[in-house]
């Protein structure tokens, strides 16, 4: 099938590392001499590259037409699929069948399988996913790895299970640039709304940054549009005018006092989750695993403590600070020889590690300074079962 799109934000780096991990999570491959992996990989990123320039000027020499909403969708329809999510779960001592609906956007492919980019939400709990392009012909659907704190999630489709159901005509979206939209700009945004079929809404985007917090640890950078977002809207695409993806629908605001407040996860940000999603099943984020307090002046005088900094409170076990041996009790002076002075510095701090990485922190223990070194370890949320 000639791809008519491919995923232009994630990087060749990306797919060459998804290959290669095919052979090393492989137990029954010979090994593959290093000069070859890379010759693979050099390969992957030539053709890789030389689709992503094909499906670039395939998309410039017919954005010309979209001027109007009807091209807009054509040129989406086959990349926009409809997901069914079915859940049970007990209820008064019984089994309960539950049955829910999103949206979600083909991005990527390979031999076997093509992926899909959803809302995290959408799929949360569930037993089965089936998606569906014409929301007649179904297919199954695995869960690939998400992120709770981003809402965003990955499904896949065997290829096989595609051509059983005779499901033969998708596309492989092209991801647009989040950061060129503009207040004002036309976008439709595309889904399975209230789980009753594909459907495409018209409007402009309201507001560029905007903050919202959908639940305790997930608060969004969005982007806000006028056009109706509903439930099953949900993981669907928000389109500019060249046809391309500038978002994932995620949201809209739950007042029956508001109208034309719906939002959507930018395509940069969104890429850059679905990316260690890829890599990794999940979203791998610095934790440090501890609970601290500021140490004004105030409380050094008042506690007679040695100098300012960073109290730990609490050590959690199996992450970066167990492992260096940190202890409750300590005063973190230094991370990575900058002097700290509050917990949001910290923080900041931690937040800026790499996964993996190595750091040092030097901290106050029973009135003498101790150096420690550390590899920070990561935290991450993606539960499912199916």
């Amino acid at each position: 099938m000639k791809r008519i799109c491919v995923f232009a934000i994630i990087c060749a780096i990306m797919v060459a590392s998804f290959a290669f991990g095919f052979y090393i999570a492989t137990p029954n491959e010979d090994f593959i001499p290093r000069h070859e992996v890379e010759a693979m990989m050099a390969t992957l990123l030539a053709d890789v590259s030389r689709q992503n320039e094909l499906a670039l000027s395939t998309l410039a020499a017919s954005a010309a037409t979209y001027n109007n909403a009807a091209d807009i969708f054509r040129a989406i329809d086959n990349s926009v699929v409809s997901i069914n999510v079915f859940q049970q779960h007990m209820q008064l001592g019984r089994v309960q069948d539950r049955h829910s609906a999103g949206s979600g956007v083909i991005f990527h492919e390979n031999d076997q399988r093509i992926y899909i980019a959803t809302n995290y939400h959408v799929v949360q709990g569930a037993n089965m996913v089936t998606i569906s392009l014409d929301d007649i012909r179904t297919a199954p659907a695995s869960f690939v790895g998400g992120d709770a704190r981003s809402d965003l999630a990955v499904i896949s489709v065997l290829r096989a299970d595609l051509r059983t159901a005779g499901i033969d005509n998708y596309q492989v979206a092209a991801f647009g640039n989040s950061d060129d939209m503009e207040i004002g700009n036309f976008v439709l945004a595309v889904g399975n709304a209230y789980g009753e079929g594909k459907s495409a809404t018209l409007g402009i985007v309201s507001a560029l940054d905007k903050e919202i917090t959908l639940d305790v640890d997930v608060t969004l950078n969005v982007m806000q549009t006028d056009a109706a977002i509903n439930p099953g809207n949900s993981g669907g695409p928000l389109v500019n005018t060249s046809g391309e993806i500038i978002g994932i629908n995620t949201a809209r605001f739950g007042s029956a006092r508001s109208e034309g407040m719906g939002y959507a996860i930018p395509s940069n940000a969104a890429a850059e989750i679905i990316n260690q999603i890829l890599q990794h099943g999940n979203v791998q984020r610095p934790i440090l695993g501890v609970s601290f307090t500021t140490v004004t002046e105030e409380l050094r005088d008042l506690h007679n403590l040695p100098t300012t900094g960073v109290f730990i409170n609490q050590v959690s076990r199996g992450y970066a600070a167990h492992h260096m041996g940190l202890l409750p009790g300590d005063i973190v002076t230094h991370y990575n020889g900058t002097r700290l002075t509050d917990t949001d510095q910290m923080r900041s701090l931690i937040a800026a590690t790499t996964v993996g990485a190595e750091f040092t922190i030097t901290a106050i223990r029973d009135g003498r300074e101790i150096s420690l070194r550390g590899q920070m370890t990561s935290y991450h949320t993606s539960t499912t079962n199916f």
